[in-house]
C-alpha cells in the first residue's frame, strides 16, 4: 500500500512539474508583467462582454431582416467566446498576476485548517491557537507585538489582550498531543510560506465560517496530508473542475448560446473575479450545484434538481433562497388545482413533478445533515455555526458586501472615507455601528421593497410551469434578501438560462458584466472599497429588475382578472398617434 502511495505521489509531482514548466517558464517579457497584464485582461473582459452583446443584437437584427447567418458559424463563435471567457477569468494562468504556485494561501489557511481541525478549533479559536502554536515554535517575541481579531466579539485586539499568553489551555485542551503537534507543523508551514504582513493580516479576517456539511467535505479532502505546495495545488484544482462542470452542464441543458452568455458573464464580471476565491479550496462547489440544479430541472430530472439545490444550500445557506421562484410556481399551480378540481387523495393536490422535487430536497437533508453531525460536533456544530456565522455576521457590516441592504446602509456622510479611525483598535468600528443604525432606521423601506419584488416575481411566474424558470427568476429576490460578499454574485450566471425564453435578456446581462469592470477600479472607478461595492450593488440590482421587466408582461387589472378566471389574457397594443387618419396614412405608404 505504501509503495502505491509513493508511486502516486511521484506521478503527481511529475505532472505538476510539467504543468509548472508550461505555465511558469514561458511568461517572461514586459507584456506579461503584473501591471501590464492586468490592464490587458481588464480591457479583454470589457471587450468580450460588449462584443458578445453586439453579436446577440446583430443576430436578432439579421433574423428580422431575414438575413441568414449559418448556425455552424454562430456556434463556433459561441465556443470561441466561451473558451476565451473561461481563460480570462484565470488571467490565462499567467503566474505573474496569480498567487504564487497558483493556490490562495489566505483561503487555505482558513478553509483547510478550519475543516481539518474543526473539532479542536470550532468557529472561534483559529487565530488564538495559531498564535499559541507560533509562540511554542520560538516566535513568542514577535507574537507579543501583533494584533488579531477576537472572534468572540468580532473586534481586532492586541494579542496581549487575549488568552494567548495568559491561558493557552483554552486552546490546547481541545487537542490531543499528536493533533497539537500536527497543527503546529501546519502553522509553521503557513508562516514560512506567507511570512510578513500577509501572514499577520490573515489573523485579522473573520475566521472560519462554512456550515457543518461543508466542514465534513473539507475535512475529508483536507485530511490526506499535511500543508504543502503539492497537496495544495491538487486541492486547488478541484475548483477548476467545478468551473468546467458548470460550463459543460449549461451547454448540455440550454445549448451553446446560453452557455456562451453565462460563461462570458461569469468570466468577465468584476465582483466575483478570481482575486477573491480563485485558487482556493472547495469554494466553487455551491455554484456548481446551483447550476446543476438549474440544468437538471431543465432536463426534467426533478428529484436530482431538488437534491442538488438543497446540497448547494447546505454548503452556503443563501442558495436556498433560489427556491422562492419554484415555491411560487408550486403555490400558483396548487391554487389552480384547488379551484378547478378536487382530487380524491391529498397527495394529488401536488403535481407529480413537484413531488419529485420535494422528495429530492428531503432526501438530501436526510443524508447530509445527520452525516455532518457524525463527522463534526453533532448538534452543537449547528448551534455554533448559527451563533458565529449567521447571528454574528448579521451584526457585522463588511466593506465588500452587495445587495439591497448595502444600498440602504450606504450614504455620503457614512462612507469609509469619512468614518475610518486608525486610532481605534478596529478602524472600522464607527463605520460598522453607523451602518447598522442606518439599516434599522430604514428597515421599513427594506421590507417594502422586498414585498414589491416578491409580488413582481409572482406576477412574472403566474403562467409559468417550468421550475427552472422559477429558479432563475428568483435572482432579484436573492439580491433583495441577502447581503452577501461580492464573490458570491457569480450566482447571476443562472440568468443566462433565461435567454432561452427571452432572447433579449442576453445583451443586458453581458453589458452589466462589462460595466462592473469599468466602475470597480481606480483611477476610472471608486477608490474606497465600500463605495465600489455599493455601486456594484446598484448595477446588479438594476440588472435583476430589468430581468423581471423583460420577462413579465405589464401589470393590469384586466390581465389579473383573466388569469384568475383561467382565460387568455388580453394583449394591450400600444397606441400610435399620427397627424393623419390611419387610412390616409396607409394609402400613402410605399408598401
Amino acid at each position: 500500500m505504501t509503495e502505491h502511495i509513493t508511486a502516486l505521489h511521484a506521478t503527481v509531482n511529475h505532472v505538476l512539474g510539467l504543468a509548472d514548466f508550461f505555465l511558469y517558464e514561458r511568461w517572461e517579457g514586459p507584456w506579461f508583467e503584473k501591471d501590464t497584464w492586468e490592464k490587458l485582461m481588464k480591457g479583454t473582459r470589457i471587450t468580450l462582454t460588449m462584443l458578445g452583446a453586439l453579436l446577440l443584437i446583430y443576430e436578432v437584427r439579421a433574423r428580422r431582416l431575414r438575413e441568414r447567418i449559418p448556425e455552424r458559424f454562430r456556434r463556433r463563435i459561441a465556443y470561441v467566446l466561451t473558451g476565451l471567457a473561461f481563460l480570462v477569468y484565470f488571467d490565462f494562468f499567467n503566474p505573474n498576476v496569480r498567487y504564487d504556485q497558483y493556490y490562495h494561501r489566505h483561503e487555505f489557511y482558513h478553509y483547510y485548517l478550519g475543516s481539518k481541525y474543526s473539532k479542536e478549533l470550532g468557529y472561534l479559536r483559529l487565530y488564538e491557537c495559531t498564535m499559541i502554536a507560533e509562540a511554542e515554535l520560538g516566535r513568542a517575541a514577535s507574537v507579543h507585538k501583533r494584533e488579531l481579531r477576537d472572534l468572540r466579539v468580532d473586534l481586532i485586539k492586541p494579542v496581549d489582550a487575549t488568552y494567548v499568553f495568559s491561558d493557552p489551555g483554552q486552546c490546547k485542551n481541545h487537542f490531543t498531543p499528536d493533533r497539537w503537534e500536527a497543527f503546529k507543523k501546519d502553522i509553521d508551514w503557513f508562516y514560512h510560506s506567507a511570512a510578513g504582513s500577509y501572514w499577520e493580516g490573515m489573523q485579522k479576517d473573520h475566521g472560519y465560517n462554512p456550515p457543518p456539511v461543508w466542514t465534513m467535505t473539507g475535512k475529508f479532502f483536507g485530511s490526506f496530508g499535511p500543508a504543502g505546495d503539492t497537496y495544495f495545488k491538487i486541492l486547488a484544482c478541484i475548483d477548476i473542475l467545478f468551473h468546467i462542470g458548470a460550463v459543460v452542464m449549461f451547454g448540455w441543458a440550454f445549448g451553446w448560446r446560453a452557455m456562451a452568455v453565462a460563461t462570458v458573464f461569469w468570466g468577465c464580471n468584476a465582483p466575483a473575479n478570481f482575486y477573491w476565491t480563485g485558487g482556493a479550496f472547495l469554494r466553487q462547489d455551491w455554484i456548481f450545484l446551483l447550476i446543476a440544479s438549474l440544468c437538471l430541472l431543465r432536463k426534467r430530472k426533478f428529484f436530482m434538481g431538488g437534491f442538488a439545490l438543497t446540497w448547494s444550500m447546505l454548503l452556503r445557506i443563501f442558495p436556498g433562497l433560489f427556491i422562492i421562484g419554484i415555491a411560487l410556481i408550486m403555490g400558483i399551480q396548487l391554487l389552480e388545482t384547488i379551484r378547478k378540481k378536487k382530487p380524491k387523495r391529498l397527495v394529488d393536490y401536488i403535481h407529480p413533478d413537484h413531488r419529485r422535487f420535494i422528495v429530492g430536497c428531503a432526501v438530501c437533508l436526510g443524508i447530509f445533515v445527520p452525516a455532518s453531525m457524525v463527522f463534526t460536533e453533532g448538534v452543537q456544530a449547528y448551534k455554533d455555526f448559527y451563533e458565529h456565522t449567521l447571528k454574528t455576521h448579521q451584526r457585522t457590516p463588511l466593506t465588500n458586501t452587495m445587495g439591497l441592504e448595502t444600498m440602504l446602509e450606504h450614504d455620503w456622510k457614512g462612507r469609509m472615507r469619512f468614518t475610518r479611525d486608525d486610532n481605534l483598535d478596529d478602524p472600522f468600528q464607527t463605520w460598522k455601528a453607523d451602518r447598522l443604525q442606518r439599516f434599522q432606521d430604514r428597515k421599513i423601506i427594506f421590507f417594502g421593497i422586498n414585498l414589491f419584488v416578491l409580488a413582481w416575481t409572482a406576477w412574472a411566474l403566474r403562467r409559468t410551469k417550468l421550475l427552472w424558470v422559477g429558479l432563475a427568476l428568483s435572482t432579484p429576490m436573492v439580491m433583495s434578501l441577502t447581503n452577501v460578499t461580492c464573490y458570491y454574485y457569480s450566482f447571476c450566471m443562472v440568468l443566462g438560462a433565461l435567454i432561452l425564453a427571452r432572447r433579449q435578456l442576453g445583451p443586458p446581462l453581458l453589458v452589466a458584466s462589462g460595466v462592473s469592470q469599468i466602475i470597480l477600479y481606480a483611477p476610472n472607478g471608486y477608490y474606497w472599497v465600500d463605495d465600489r461595492y455599493n455601486a456594484q450593488s446598484y448595477l446588479f440590482y438594476t440588472l435583476g429588475l430589468i430581468v423581471l421587466f423583460v420577462y413579465s408582461r405589464p401589470f393590469s387589472i384586466s390581465r389579473l382578472k383573466a388569469w384568475w378566471d383561467g382565460k387568455p389574457e388580453p394583449k394591450h397594443k400600444l397606441k400610435v398617434f399620427v397627424s393623419e387618419p390611419p387610412k390616409a396614412a396607409a394609402a400613402e405608404s410605399p408598401g
